[in-house]
């Protein structure tokens, strides 16, 4: 094998892939179309070709350590990129089905997918459980074609030779679920009191048609939106918030031609934000579907964050270790978008950043949006649980799954949520574990650049240039990695927790 075709063939089929899905995301398309990337790029992830990486990773010096972490990505990615090969067609049926499936509402047919949006506006505590069940309703159609890709899934990571499909993953990331899934334990009980006592201030405040033993999962997406903030984050300021944020760094993203923010309202376009690193450093592009008020805001700056962070990737880098971009280990650009989804969280950085804004009203919207982060702290931690449990049975038709997933769903947020969501609410490759290494180690980067930088390190351009500095090593390292390279040692639970409580008590 020549590791230098297999690379430049390898970010050919990736740029192909996050082009159809950000053709398909953004509502350009109807379809998603991956069987003509696919079949071009096959080759790629056979398992001859899987063998010929093996050899060449135990062939690599140990000290040769860049090449060594290249090619585990590299191999990571072979046998990921395997699996998806395996179920291209489930993947193609799903995404066909979850497009067609539509709902009646006042007169019109909307696309389940964008139902979510409708509910986060809808004031009326019965209209959006109307829409939360046609919305299930339509969703679960597809959930045969869940199960059979997940299946597919199971069967490929045995063929390459794994006991299971949480082992693979395992082997890839180097992280044990189990391990993590307790460190969340710690969690959940350290955040209980502090989010228990929030989300009663918060459902009297904004839910007050509701019981507070009766708050659904529709309430939640309502609550999120949070109406009463957006005299203060209007839409005609975000684009002004953001650019002056990345100025204070030390960025000036008004110029920054290789980042293109796609904010457009589309009928077709999915409201789940997402960047897509189609030609890193050079084309990287966002999409968020505004929903209106300061979700919008946060939303932006977390895509902002993957954005900036394959903005800034060294070109040599992108050239000569594709594999660093389109590895399998989400964790580390997930923990830039956290950082800069958390400013949020700084009512100093409000108070810069919003006009007309005291201090005390500053501390009530941090003391709001700390909830919301804890509330997805605390769902993904449920998550994790549920989807160890999920890829361990392998009985992806089961009625007690259904029941677990709802039962830990509701015991970690509070919200009543529908068992028949149990594999609706499912990301491929233990994504959900990413996203809280990424919470963890964004809570350590966040007191080191403090520590390091001043309590305003948001404004300090030498923050900015040691974090472009990061962002040009793409995803060489770990969060684990980095967080002992920037010496604040290993990624800590507890310090994440005991952060959003703080947050939660702000004022």
């Amino acid at each position: 094998m020549n590791l230098s075709d297999y690379r430049r063939d390898f970010a050919a089929y990736n740029s192909a892939i996050q082009l159809a899905y950000y053709k398909y995301r953004a509502g350009f398309e109807e379809s998603l179309r991956l069987e003509p990337i696919i079949d071009r790029y096959g080759d790629l992830f056979t398992p001859d070709a899987i063998a010929s990486l093996k050899s060449a990773f135990a062939d690599t010096p140990e000290n040769f350590e860049t090449e060594r972490a290249g090619l585990h990505a590299l191999l990571s990615a072979a046998r990921t990129g395997f699996l998806e090969a395996q179920a291209r067609e489930l993947t193609e049926e799903r995404a066909r089905c979850e497009s067609a499936a539509r709902i009646e509402w006042r007169g019109e047919t909307v696309p389940a997918f964008g139902v979510t949006k409708l509910i986060a506006n809808e004031p009326d505590a019965y209209l959006r459980r109307e829409l939360t069940a046609r919305w299930l309703d339509a969703s679960e159609v597809c959930d045969d074609l869940r199960a059979a890709r997940l299946e597919s899934f199971h069967e490929s990571a045995k063929v390459l030779g794994f006991d299971s499909y949480r082992a693979l993953y395992s082997h890839i990331t180097g992280t044990n679920y189990e391990r993590l899934a307790s460190l969340t334990d710690g969690l959940l009980e350290r955040t209980e009191a502090a989010y228990t006592s929030a989300l009663a201030r918060l459902a009297a405040l904004d839910l007050p048609d509701v019981a507070f033993n009766e708050l659904a999962q529709g309430d939640y997406l309502y609550l999120q939106r949070m109406f009463r903030l957006d005299p203060i984050f209007t839409a005609q300021d975000l684009m002004r918030t953001y650019a002056a944020a990345m100025s204070n760094l030390g960025i000036n993203a008004e110029k920054q031609k290789n980042i293109y923010i796609d904010a457009e309202p589309r009928p077709s376009k999915y409201p789940r934000a997402a960047c897509f690193i189609i030609n890193p450093p050079d084309d990287v592009r966002f999409t968020i579907a505004p929903t209106g008020g300061v979700y919008d805001y946060t939303t932006l700056f977390h895509e902002a964050g993957h954005a900036q962070h394959f903005g800034w990737v060294s070109r040599s880098l992108a050239s000569r270790h594709p594999e660093f971009i389109f590895g399998p280990d989400y964790a580390t650009t997930e923990g830039y978008a956290f950082l800069l989804n958390h400013l949020f969280l700084d009512a100093s950085w409000l108070l810069e950043h919003r006009p007309n804004l005291n201090e005390t009203l500053a501390r009530g919207i941090v003391r709001d949006l700390a909830f919301i982060t804890t509330h997805q702290v605390r769902r993904y931690s449920a998550k994790l649980k549920y989807e160890i449990e999920l890829h361990d049975s392998a009985q992806f038709r089961s009625e007690q799954l259904a029941e677990n997933y709802r039962t830990l769903q509701e015991q970690a947020t509070g919200f009543k949520r529908s068992a028949t969501q149990y594999l609706m609410d499912v990301d491929d490759g233990f994504y959900s574990a990413a996203y809280l290494r990424a919470w963890a180690f964004e809570a350590g980067l966040r007191e080191y650049l403090r520590t390091r930088y001043g309590r305003r390190w948001w404004a300090n351009r030498r923050a900015g240039d040691e974090l472009i500095d990061l962002w040009s090593t793409a995803s060489r390292y770990s969060v684990e990695e980095l967080a002992r390279l920037a010496g604040f040692g290993e990624i800590s639970f507890d310090l994440l927790a005991d952060s959003l409580v703080a947050a939660m008590n702000e004022g």
